[in-house]
């Protein structure tokens, strides 16, 4: 009888050390943290950034409603990126009549490679802030030579007609930010110059 206790106990303890063993012990298929792509993350940064910051009413707060200016980072997953800015203006009496109920709506493609970082530039349009206007913040990109350049098409609505203009191949482009937004103007040119170069690494 007691030979038979001290075997239970031993098996008991045997199956008591293999359990705690299983449970410290890293299981052999738990997945690794995987490494986030470096260039996943300046193009989330890009559209995150972008879409907040050059999206905005028409005109100053404190002026009625003339309408908005919309940024949509239409696709940022590859080194090919898309984005369309489009501006709908109001009904109101304070605009040109041919200006009401308008919308313009900017389409535009680039591979991030063709970039010339060396001859982006941040500058202020003085003629726009003489006239008031708080997005005066240019973030002004040019494109390599030899390279496609910016693909960009407009399309107009006025009251329900759309008139498209033929695509065009642009070597040069600007971003418009708010005067107080210098410092997210300089990121933005950073992540465009560092997208770039990974992705000029990426096809060498």
């Amino acid at each position: 009888m007691a030979t038979a206790y001290k075997y239970r106990s031993t098996a008991y303890a045997l199956m008591l050390f293999l359990s705690l063993a299983l449970l410290t012990t890293p299981c052999a298929t738990d997945a690794k943290v995987p490494v986030q792509d470096p260039l996943h993350e300046k193009l989330e940064f890009l559209k995150a950034n972008l879409e907040r910051y050059l999206s905005h009413s028409v005109a100053p707060e404190q002026t009625p409603d003339l309408g908005s200016v919309t940024f949509e980072a239409v696709s940022f997953d590859t080194c090919k990126i898309t984005w369309k800015i489009s501006t709908e203006f109001s009904n109101n009496a304070d605009l040109p009549m041919r200006m009401r109920d308008m919308t313009l709506m900017n389409r535009v493609t680039l591979n991030l490679s063709s970039i010339d970082a060396a001859r982006t530039r941040i500058y202020v349009m003085e003629s726009m802030k003489q006239r008031n206007i708080p997005w005066s913040l240019a973030l002004q990109l040019n494109t390599r030579s030899g390279t496609p350049g910016f693909t960009e098409q407009m399309v107009t609505t006025i009251r329900g007609q759309v008139t498209r203009t033929p695509v065009l191949q642009e070597r040069q482009f600007s971003f418009f930010f708010n005067l107080r937004d210098q410092r997210i103007a300089e990121d933005v040119s950073k992540a465009l110059a560092d997208a770039s170069a990974l992705c000029r690494s990426r096809t060498q």
